[in-house]
């Protein structure tokens, strides 16, 4: 149980280290963007995005977390598996971004938008192709490799951007640098898997079959929650049009960079959950349900870091990231720093229900999520914008969690440590008045921002609201890691 738990924390650590760096990267290309874009071309460049991201989803169809639990499951297969999903996976890709190209182009979309999209056309083709290698790498707990393909991959993008604005490439060529990563990603990920899994295309019909049956309706959930969860772009887009969208994109932009932490330690569980959940041996079970409780806690303390962050230093941040026409967003910042808290929570409820294969479940609340934030949306967003918006995001995930909690448990018990989370959210409110406090007196942003982070952590920490066990644990084993590399 120790070893496993250490194994999932090494391998979400080794993904939280890489995203921050990520993140960074992706922070100064934000700034660069929306200073040389402004907020209307900003508002193009997020609204073509936004429309690749749905159509990747829809090519997935659920492959991905598929293959993570049947590899688990069948490591022996884990080869022959993957090749036939990599031929899936490459001929949706096909097919999907030629629909997503034409159905733009047959549409009343404004020419940057029409023209945007072919010079992202790459990159939903190896977006697509590359995830195939985070199948593998994700089942054995090696999601080091993946970050540094990440961390490559952005940093190209990030040059292609910086010459883009040194030499007024325009629009488009910034739009292009989405494709650039794409393609960087997916050559750095084949190159790692070349002796575990070349590049090359597999066709056992009777497995395909299988694997597509068992993804389908994976697939239609999937497809759905990506869609509530990016619907309000769209939305927004229509109802208000380039410029609101510029300005939300910012504060959107800081929720999606930021929801990495909580992905991917409730990715980690993927292997673990895969053999407990279904096993009959009541110790596997009582082993998923201490881990599971373990990572609630863990999951609310980092989405509170965010929370806490977002909501003393919202319109610091804006400025951060862009400039003064973007500031209106700040407010949003905040409804969708307490969104997170919720999404973090709901990730491992998902994990729970896709492992115990509820898929009539996971159907039904998707369709309910759905229809719930398009009438949000509807209601919110011709009168509020981007702020109505963000409320129909924080709602939604509300619901979300809620109708995923009842599912879940029964599949497994679960355990909530109340007092360590009451303990968390009085230190998260306590950070947040401090900080308020200092910015009366300080008001340069990376100050205020150590000054919470160090309040928050190092108070959850003093006050146990953390397991100090666990912690101290860890940490011991990292140093064993590295005395033992050394």
């Amino acid at each position: 149980m120790q070893e496993e738990s250490r194994k999932i924390a090494s391998n979400t650590l080794v993904q939280i280290v890489g995203r921050v760096i990520v993140l960074a990267l992706s922070l100064v290309s934000i700034k660069l963007i929306t200073n040389y874009l402004g907020a209307a071309n900003t508002g193009y460049y997020n609204t073509i995005v936004t429309y690749f991201s749905l159509f990747i989803v829809v090519a997935d169809f659920g492959l991905f977390s598929v293959a993570v639990r049947e590899i688990s499951k069948n490591p022996e297969n884990d080869k022959k598996i993957l090749a036939n999903i990599f031929s899936l996976r490459f001929v949706s890709a096909i097919v999907v971004t030629t629909v997503a190209v034409a159905v733009a182009f047959f549409t009343n979309y404004p020419p940057e938008i029409k023209m945007g999209v072919l010079a992202a056309a790459l990159f939903p083709i190896f977006n697509l192709a590359s995830s195939v290698y985070d199948m593998l790498f994700q089942s054995r707990l090696q999601m080091q490799k993946v970050v540094f393909a990440d961390i490559i991959a952005r940093s190209v993008a990030l040059l292609g951007v910086i010459l883009a604005v040194i030499f007024s490439w325009g629009f488009y060529a910034i739009v292009a640098t989405v494709s650039l990563s794409a393609l960087i990603n997916f050559i750095i990920k084949s190159f790692y898997s070349r002796y575990e899994l070349p590049i090359g295309f597999a066709y056992d019909k009777k497995l395909m079959l299988w694997i597509t049956k068992l993804a389908l309706p994976l697939g239609f959930v999937f497809i759905v929650n990506n869609l509530y969860f990016r619907i309000d772009t769209l939305m927004l887009f229509y109802f208000k049009g380039a410029v609101d969208v510029g300005i939300y994109a910012v504060a959107y932009r800081v929720l999606e960079t930021t929801l990495f932490a909580g992905s991917y330690l409730a990715s980690s569980l993927k292997p673990l959950l895969s053999k407990s959940v279904n096993s009959q041996d009541i110790n596997d079970k009582k082993r998923a349900e201490k881990t599971i409780a373990q990572s609630i806690t863990m999951l609310l303390f980092l989405a509170l870091i965010i929370t806490t962050t977002c909501t003393s230093l919202s319109k610091e941040i804006i400025l951060f990231l862009s400039n003064a026409q973007f500031v209106g967003g700040s407010s949003a910042l905040v409804v969708l720093g307490f969104a997170t808290i919720f999404i973090y929570l709901s990730g491992i409820l998902g994990e729970i229900m896709i492992a115990k294969d509820m898929r009539k479940t996971l159907i039904i609340i998707s369709i309910c999520i759905l229809l719930f934030n398009i009438g949000l949306n509807v209601i919110l967003i011709p009168k509020y914008s981007y702020l109505g918006a963000a409320w129909a995001t924080l709602l939604s995930e509300i619901v979300l969690l809620t109708l995923g909690y009842l599912s879940s448990r029964k599949v497994l018990n679960i355990y909530f440590d109340y007092w360590r989370m009451l303990k968390l959210l009085v230190i998260g409110a306590l950070s947040v008045l401090l900080s308020l406090g200092l910015k009366m007196y300080f008001s340069n942003l990376i100050v205020i921002f150590l000054y919470n982070l160090i309040i928050f952590v190092g108070g959850s920490y003093l006050f146990d609201a953390i397991p100090r066990q666990i912690v101290k644990s860890y940490l011991g084993y990292l140093k064993q890691k590295w005395l033992k590399r050394s």
